[in-house]
């Protein structure tokens, strides 16, 4: 009955930790990607109306807003492969939890039985 407790416990707390983690990413997630998109469009148009720099930095600023954005689908596509890994184990772990409460262990002198 305590290694019963002992998976039980483990589980759970296996549980809790996985769904802490899919909390915690969900900030990294780029869940409007359109419209961020759309806004790194934006400013680029705005650094294209700029007349006090000239063109070669434009194109500097350009490139760091595009370089900006593929990070931020980078995090994201890790996010997300990160957060259903950790679904995967709270399932795993769930369906462990079911097999541990449902098996139930011989009486000792049926297990004696198959000891002789």
């Amino acid at each position: 009955m305590i290694k019963k407790s002992v998976v039980i416990v483990l589980a759970a707390m296996t549980i809790l930790i996985c769904g802490w983690l899919i909390l915690g990413l969900m900030s990294s997630l780029d869940i409007p990607s359109n419209k961020n998109d759309q806004f790194a469009s934006e400013q680029k148009w705005q650094v294209d109306q700029r007349n006090d720099i000239d063109s070669c930095a434009k194109q500097i600023i350009k490139n760091q807003i595009d370089l900006k954005r593929a990070n931020e689908r980078q995090i994201s596509g890790r996010a997300f492969q990160t957060q259903i890994l950790a679904l995967l184990i709270i399932v795993l772990q769930l369906i462990l939890i079911v097999f541990v409460v449902l098996i139930r262990r011989k009486p000792y002198s049926l297990q004696k039985d198959f000891l002789i």
